[in-house]
């Protein structure tokens, strides 16, 4: 097969663009910056194709020294030769010219949870309502080196406080539509094409992949998410490819009440990698087999693997009556080693993934796999059995609460989607209370 060049894969990426509405519904950040749809780096939003992996390796610029190439709205300069000769500016570098806001809408139109049976049964509900949940996203990039992005979210939706002056769950609680509002941030550094570090709170490179719509999973399901963090990421690959990700975390998130005194940023270390065995280029997004110019997808297989590693269990600290957040919470609560592995893979319209991980303590398995198909470059239906440990439950065998559902994803416009996902449990509760069916009909815009 004939070596496909960047430029001419920027073009077949451009032929989904044929089948949505000429006045596109979403513009993010980078598609203004660019002048180009977001299909030329996502299969359908947020499955980050080729050229979308290419982009992110390269900290967030295009590949192959194209960038300057493929910018629309140009940078404004900072520290031009006249300034210098007036006020002895020191420093050249640039920033947006362009708006970086975009707005994305998300919400559930529709909500159906399932009877249940057993020691306290229950009736279905069925609700129906709007989207009100906004996000702001921004984006941009600052000289030839550094590049911000992020959200800012939460906009629209309740909160529930505690309104008596014990300030304890026992205590009387009121809802109000304040909701509480989150900053998620990534800063990255571009030494050289390929090797950056970044800095920031949940937009990792060991767990933000952007499969949770249209793409399969991996082991970033299965394992814990790094809250604030540090962490240096390598890629190589014209062909195929490998890529690196190590990282220091610091234990509470960014929308818990950091203990200055506690939380270190090296808490919790991580480790990722992949290394993809043909296909497109992780580095370049060129020269390898394309597959379907018109989702953007290649053919490949991917093969990952990762660990987290966390000394601390949260104990109370017997001076102060606080249990700090030192180590993993949620699901991977009192655990100090968690490590899993992946395979994914494309073939033309299919895609499948396998992820597992296990931890050292609790010995709980947790397994994922889904396979997804494009039936059209804007239709795309997904199968998923889910097996999660939830090691906050006691101990037993019904700590895991295995699933499967499938989804239907319609993209009505580049960064418009509308997604149904029924889930059906093949396990009662530990209660021996049946688990509900649940049925969800999501919608996604941006602009």
């Amino acid at each position: 097969m004939r070596k496909i060049t960047f430029a001419s894969i920027i073009s077949l990426c451009m032929v989904p663009i044929l089948f949505w509405s000429s006045e596109s519904q979403a513009i993010p950040s980078w598609a203004r910056k660019y002048e180009v749809s977001c299909l030329m780096c996502h299969s359908g939003m947020p499955q980050r194709n080729a050229i979308g992996e290419a982009f992110k390796n390269n900290g967030y610029r295009m590949p192959a020294g194209a960038e300057g190439a493929f910018t629309r709205q140009q940078q404004i300069k900072m520290g031009n030769e006249d300034w210098k000769k007036t006020v002895k500016a020191p420093i050249n570098s640039s920033f947006p010219q362009f708006d970086p806001l975009s707005v994305v809408l998300t919400g559930n139109l529709v909500n159906y949870v399932g009877p249940t049976y057993g020691a306290k049964p229950t009736g279905s509900t069925f609700n129906y309502n709007v989207p009100g949940a906004v996000a702001l996203f921004f984006g941009g990039s600052i000289g030839d080196q550094l590049t911000v992005f992020g959200e800012v979210n939460g906009f629209g939706g309740n909160s529930t406080f505690d309104t008596d002056d014990d300030k304890t769950a026992a205590g009387p609680t009121t809802s109000v539509d304040s909701p509480a509002i989150n900053a998620n941030v990534r800063v990255v550094w571009e030494f050289n094409p390929g090797f950056n570090i970044a800095l920031g709170n949940n937009f990792s490179n060991a767990s933000w992949n952007g499969v949770s719509v249209g793409g399969v999973v991996n082991v970033s399901g299965v394992l814990p998410a790094p809250g604030t963090y540090a962490e240096l990421n390598y890629t190589r690959g014209d062909v195929g490819g490998y890529s690196i990700t190590a990282g220091t975390s610091m234990a509470a998130k960014n929308q818990t009440p950091i203990v200055a005194t506690e939380n270190k940023i090296d808490d919790i270390l991580y480790l990722r990698g992949k290394v993809k065995l043909f296909g497109a280029g992780l580095l370049t997004g060129a020269n390898g087999e394309f597959g379907n110019p018109y989702t953007g997808l290649d053919n490949h297989i991917t093969l990952g693997a990762g660990l987290s590693y966390s000394e601390h269990k949260n104990v109370k600290n017997p001076l102060t009556g606080i249990t700090p957040t030192k180590g993993f919470t949620g699901g991977y609560a009192n655990e100090t080693l968690v490590y899993g592995a992946d395979v994914q893979g494309v073939y033309n319209d299919f895609l499948a993934g396998i992820a597992l991980s296990h931890d050292r303590d609790l010995q709980f398995n947790n397994f994922k796999a889904e396979i997804g198909h494009y039936f059209y470059s804007w239709l795309y239906v997904k199968g998923a059995y889910s097996d999660l440990a939830a090691s906050t439950a006691k101990l037993s065998a019904d700590v895991h609460q295995p699933s499967i559902a499938g989804s239907l994803t319609a993209w009505l416009s580049s960064a418009v989607s509308l997604s149904g996902t029924y889930t059906h449990f093949t396990k009662d509760a530990t209660a021996g209370t049946t688990n509900p069916d649940s049925f969800v009909l999501a919608v996604r815009a941006g602009f």
